[in-house]
């Protein structure tokens, strides 16, 4: 007579082995879908006009590297470029910068309404960017700043520090009180307990906030095309509409104007995922 040590342990253990085959297969589908439109820009983005039409989903029968140097220099892209960088990069640093002072401040401070002020920064979450476009260009129209790097530079900042300012404020909970209480004994002020104890422990948290905000910011389109119309001003993002639109016909160009955008988000994760993932897990540990 059979029993349930005979024949159940086997089944179950088939039955484990054929769910991690199809979650294995089906992870490998999902992985293939969104990789096969990334393999297809990038083939685009070196083949000439007519293979575009004539092969779309062959190889070039020899590849065609100018596309990006035109893309660089007649599609303005170098320009595009850079000037994504300036708004970008400084952005990025007063939100680093501010996010992580005002996270300082609701962890070791103790005034009155430092709940008020949490709540005040989460609202910021509830208030999507689009709703305050008008606003916010009718100032910037008041204070002449449109068509300037300020405008977006001042609305990003806004937009990025609830974000910031939480996710910090989670991380600098789980630092132990005893560090900043030696640094004091041992002479520092608020600001070197802050930037000697504090920054240094919470780089993982920086990095993720770093991570999120370049990815968003760099990728943002809606302000960039309404409070910046001069060409030479344009970020990535409304340079590629503004290439499309001039060169609607050249495939081939604006593939390669699209990998120019994409590469910096792709290699700015991969150099500080570790990181992250770090900042991710551990502002989680402790509320």
């Amino acid at each position: 007579m059979s029993t349930e040590s005979d024949y159940g342990i086997p089944v179950r253990e088939i039955g484990s082995e054929l769910v991690e085959k199809l979650s294995g297969l089906m992870a490998f589908v999902v992985t293939g879908i969104f990789l096969v439109p990334i393999g297809l820009l990038l083939v685009t983005s070196v083949k000439s006009r007519t293979e575009i039409f004539t092969n779309p989903l062959a190889l070039p029968a020899e590849f065609q590297f100018e596309n990006y140097a035109n893309a660089w220099t007649t599609g303005g892209f170098g320009q595009y470029f850079l000037n994504s960088v300036i708004v970008v990069g400084i952005s990025l640093v007063f939100i680093l910068l501010l996010s992580s002072l005002a996270a300082y401040a609701l962890v070791q401070f103790d005034f009155p309404a430092d709940n008020f002020m949490l709540v005040f920064f989460l609202a910021g979450f509830m208030i999507p960017p689009q709703v305050l476009l008008v606003p916010l260009y009718t100032i910037m129209n008041a204070l002449n700043l449109l068509n300037t790097y300020y405008s977006l530079i001042f609305a990003y900042i806004a937009f990025g520090l609830p974000f910031s300012v939480f996710l910090l404020r989670q991380f600098f909970v789980t630092i132990p009180d005893t560090y900043a209480e030696a640094a004091r004994m041992d002479g520092c002020n608020e600001l070197q307990v802050f930037f000697r104890v504090y920054l240094p422990l919470s780089m993982p948290a920086l990095a993720a906030v770093a991570i999120y905000q370049f990815v968003f910011l760099w990728n943002e389109f809606l302000y960039a095309i309404i409070f910046i119309t001069d060409d030479t001003l344009r970020t990535l993002p409304a340079g590629l509409m503004a290439f499309q639109g001039q060169y609607s016909g050249d495939w081939a160009q604006l593939a390669a104007g699209i990998v120019i955008a994409v590469t910096p988000t792709v290699i700015f994760f991969l150099l500080f995922q570790r990181q992250f993932m770090r900042g991710i897990s551990m502002g989680t540990t402790k509320g």
